[in-house]
């Protein structure tokens, strides 16, 4: 193994001593150390996300003793290794999504991950800009192409399309031939369309958002993706078609129809492959990732409220060294 010699006994980082407590900045947290089949990661940046005030409240439990470190996606560079590791190697770029056997969180100067998770970054991106990937990168690729199945010719909607999972699945889905029907807000229906959706749809007016759609596309949607909480979410139940299928990231569907599949259970885990197609799709132009802000580490809870405020444009990425 890489010995951890070279690095600080204790380090920074963002931490909870209780659920629903406060996240304070933690400065004599133990640098963990690497098992035969871990990588530590010398962090760069972390990704942000409305599931780390799910993580912060306790209604996603860690399993894990406090003081807890939030964050639990970002990238860096390989600062040791594990015995059994050979694929990754002191100093190279890797970002990683660290759920689950989740050791610490990614909102700290060093972070602990199973080899299995860890990727090198791709080569477009910057190791700041790649911490902001990870979870979003994983989950669009996962429910489009393994749950959902979108096959070219597909009417595909996807609610929330500016946002951090949204851009990236409209791109994605848009890529593998389907028609994109994006849901976002007025301001931002130019940008959507400019990811590849083939039409665009206000979720804020205060008409019939389901009429808007059918409006459009008479048959319903084959597929759907929705990627945020709030009963608005039931409304695009009623525009798939019969046999139609939805994953509903947040579980915020609470309506009943026969004929159509809604998948509310659906949780991203860490994989390596998986992550190493997202960066060739990077490194292919076949994706982009749009930053709404890089914030200071000292800043965390200014980055988790820009996130929880429901206005971001792609991603938030806090910038840790």
């Amino acid at each position: 193994m890489s010995d951890t010699t070279s690095s600080p006994a204790t380090m920074r980082g963002w931490a909870i001593r209780a659920y629903g407590e406060e996240m304070v900045l933690m400065d004599n947290l133990p640098v963990p150390t690497p098992g035969p089949h871990d990588v530590l990661v010398q962090m760069r940046s972390a990704e942000v996300g409305d599931w780390d005030e799910l993580v912060r409240t306790g209604e996603w439990d860690m399993q894990r003793p406090f003081p807890l470190i939030l964050g639990l996606a970002g990238a860096g560079r390989v600062a040791a290794v594990g015995a059994a590791v050979t694929d990754f190697s002191e100093n190279q770029q890797v970002y990683a999504y660290s759920y689950p056997l989740h050791d610490n969180g990614a909102w700290a100067e060093f972070m602990l991950v199973p080899e299995t998770y860890v990727a090198p970054i791709p080569a477009s991106l910057t190791p700041i800009e790649a911490g902001g990937v990870p979870i979003v990168g994983l989950t669009a690729h996962e429910t489009l192409i393994d749950v959902l199945r979108v096959s070219r010719g597909d009417v595909v909607l996807i609610n929330a399309a500016a946002g951090g999972v949204g851009h990236i699945a409209v791109q994605l889905a848009s890529g593998l031939g389907a028609q994109v029907v994006a849901a976002a807000s007025r301001r931002n229906h130019d940008f959507v369309a400019g990811l590849g959706a083939a039409a665009v749809i206000d979720y804020d007016a205060t008409g019939d958002v389901t009429k808007a759609i059918r409006d459009q596309y008479p048959g319903g949607v084959d597929k759907a993706l929705n990627c945020v909480a709030g009963k608005a979410a039931n409304d695009y139940v009623a525009a798939l078609k019969d046999g139609g299928k939805m994953v509903d990231l947040p579980g915020a569907i609470s309506v009943q129809r026969p004929g159509v599949e809604i998948i509310s259970d659906y949780v991203v885990r860490g994989n390596r492959a998986r992550l190493a197609d997202v960066s060739q799709r990077f490194d292919t132009g076949a994706l982009r990732l749009v930053i709404h802000e890089i914030v200071p580490f000292d800043e965390a809870q200014r980055a988790l409220d820009l996130v929880l405020s429901r206005h971001v444009r792609g991603k938030v990425v806090l910038q840790i060294v």
